[in-house]
């Protein structure tokens, strides 16, 4: 899928997506939750993470919508039992 974020052109695929996240600790989910491969992830999170962009540079929204546009479940994080475990320290 092809999309213009913030003037940047990206094109983005779910396989690619799920590559770029594997094996990356989520982090405590604020409103919505996108579900990649069998982990839950903030949907800001997965997009910085695939784009390159820092995540004050689009809305939750555009998260969202793009996560939702790629066929990725995206649910209220209410709606799931609890929010990931931060990463313990070393």
């Amino acid at each position: 899928m092809q999309f213009v974020l913030r003037g940047e052109a990206f094109e983005l695929t779910p396989e690619a997506i799920a590559q770029q996240v594997d094996g990356v600790q989520p982090q405590p989910f604020a409103r919505y939750a996108v579900k990649i491969g069998s982990v839950w992830y903030p949907p800001k999170q997965v997009l910085a993470q695939v784009t390159g962009l820092p995540v004050a540079a689009f809305t939750t929204q555009d998260a969202y919508r793009i996560m939702h546009r790629l066929g990725f479940p995206v649910v209220l994080a209410a709606t799931l039992t609890k929010s990931p475990a931060p990463p313990k320290p070393d």
